[in-house]
Formats: structure tokens, sequence, C-alpha cells
């Protein structure tokens, strides 16, 4: 997924430094038609304002596709961070039940509750093997969407063609059925937060920051009620 994300990245930078290019032509070709203007040069004002029209368009087009990419780079960022998290979760649950067998086994007056949990109570025991199957069922669903959006994602960028400023209709099909889809069991309510985010010329993403994986301390284990 890293990998994926830093072509990205990448990809964004150059489409970013197309649009500004753009941007700086137009202003370039409107003040040049402005100029034939003022000296009675109608063909070099109608050529330099329709070249200006031409940048404007594909400029619209292009900042669509760049939304687009700022919506799959905040997913995948947040779908990194949130699979970390998750694989901390599950391998401090399963330190936290190896010691708590250990510690049972080892202790003498533990010895009744350990023959409870481990072999005499099968209603525990049952109720444990669930608790482990709802883990595994909970992060195989995880993965496949993980592994769905990273192949949406890959289609989409094979899609674009940056040198010509081209990119096919079906990849943003795609994006935005997803978009208009149920809710994500990864990124859970971040989904809509990053589709807004995405949306608002307010919230700059800052493409050269480096990823953070954060806990929230409000939060515990995510697996922890699984074992109440």
């Amino acid at each position: 997924m890293n990998t994926q994300i830093g072509k990205l990245r990448g990809q964004m930078h150059l489409l970013k430094e197309m649009i500004v290019k753009n941007e700086r032509e137009i202003k370039s070709n409107l003040s040049m038609a402005n100029r034939a203007k003022n000296t009675n040069k109608k063909s070099i004002m109608v050529l330099k304002a329709r070249k200006a029209g031409r940048l404007k368009d594909s400029n619209m087009k292009l900042d669509e596709l760049y939304t687009k990419m700022e919506v799959l780079y905040r997913v995948l960022v947040k779908m990194y961070e949130n699979s970390e998290i998750m694989l901390e979760d599950i391998q401090d649950q399963v330190q936290v039940k190896e010691q708590e067998y250990k510690a049972i086994k080892a202790s003498h007056s533990a010895m009744n509750q350990a023959k409870n949990i481990i072999s005499g109570n099968n209603d525990k025991r049952e109720m444990f093997d669930l608790a482990l199957d709802a883990i595994a069922n909970d992060v195989s669903q995880k993965v496949g969407e993980m592994e769905r959006f990273m192949d949406m994602t890959t289609n989409f960028m094979d899609s674009v063609d940056l040198q010509n400023g081209v990119f096919e209709e079906e990849g943003l099909e795609l994006l935005n059925k997803w978009e208009k889809e149920s809710e994500s069991l990864l990124l859970g309510n971040d989904k809509n937060k990053i589709l807004d985010q995405a949306n608002n010329d307010a919230d700059v993403l800052d493409l050269d920051s480096p990823i953070k994986i954060e806990r929230d301390s409000a939060h515990g284990n995510q697996y922890d009620s699984l074992f109440d």
C-alpha cells in the first residue's frame, strides 16, 4: 500500500504542476489578447482568447481529476493508518490472552479457573472460540475492502494519461460509485469526513506531510468487547 500511496503522490504533484502551468498560460494569453485588442489586431486577439478558453476548459477537467485523486490519496492513507492500528490491536489482544493463559496455568490458586476457561467449561470455551472467529471474520472483510479499493485505485491510475491531460470516464464512474456506496468497514465515519475534506478548497492537502499512525486516546482496543 505504501508503494501505491507514493505513486499516487507523485502523479498528484505532476498534475498540480500542470494545472499551475495552465493558469500561467491563461493569464499570459488573456494579457496578449487584451494588448491585441488595444492595437486593433483582431486575429491575434481571437487566437489568444480562444487558447485561453481551451486552457480554462482543460483546467476544469484537471481540477476534477485532482479532486478525485485527492479522495484516493486520503482514503489510502486512512486505510493504511487504520490497518496498522488494527494489526496492533490484534497483536495486543493475542499477547494479552497468552499472558492471561500463562498466568492462570502457572498459578496454583487459579487452577480451577484455568480448568473452567480452558477445558472444564464448554460454554466459556465456545464463547472464546466465537470471539476469535469474529476477529478473523472482521479482519477478512476489512482486508477484502482494502484490496478492492487498491484494485480500483490501480485501474483509475491506469486510465489516466497526464502527458495528454486525458482520463477515461469509466475510472471516474467507479470512484463516484464507491463514494455513494454504504459505509466503509475500515474507514467508518472517516469516509464522509474524507470526502468533505477532498471537496473543500479551504482544506489543502499537504502531499509532503509524512504519514503518522495516531491512535485516538478515547478509543481502546477494538476487539476488547469480544472477550467480555
